[in-house]
């Protein structure tokens, strides 16, 4: 499918639907690990300086970066303890960075769901659910 077919729910990611008769889709997406570092790497000095400024001894992922004694980030994606937990927290950035928010400029799809995330080598793969997005359909997207 072509990238511009494809967009970020901004507001309320993963959350249901308000607009009646959606029928969700699969969706598996594969980015380059190259821009998953450095996105990470904008944000990444404050992530640890708040990890060392206020420890969170019972965070999963400050334990894992502590233990690789702050690491970069290509480092943290590399390593198959810390990566998982990087992924979690930066997935919906991830998405919304390289798809964007708003609605495709034609018939597509809107990515609402993280379920599944890894590293497919040195790429990140993200598979959820996405909703069909087809023009002149009006859609809700606020409790009214």
């Amino acid at each position: 499918m072509e990238v511009d077919a494809l967009s970020v729910r901004t507001m309320n990611f993963s959350q249901h639907w308000r607009t009646p008769g959606i029928v969700e889709v699969r969706y598996e997406v594969t980015l380059p690990g190259a821009y998953a570092v450095a996105l990470l790497e904008q944000d990444w000095a404050d992530l640890v300086e708040d990890y060392q400024r206020f420890p969170a001894p019972d965070d999963p992922l400050d334990q894992a970066l502590r233990a690789l004694d702050w690491p970069e980030p290509a480092r943290a994606l590399a390593d198959p303890v810390a990566a998982p937990l990087v992924l979690d927290s930066f997935t919906h950035e991830l998405l919304l960075r390289w798809f964007d928010d708003g609605v495709p400029s034609g018939s597509g799809f809107v990515l609402n769901t993280v379920d599944a995330f890894s590293m497919a080598g040195a790429d990140v793969y993200l598979a959820g659910r996405a909703r069909p997005h087809v023009p002149d359909v009006p859609y809700a997207y606020q409790d009214v």
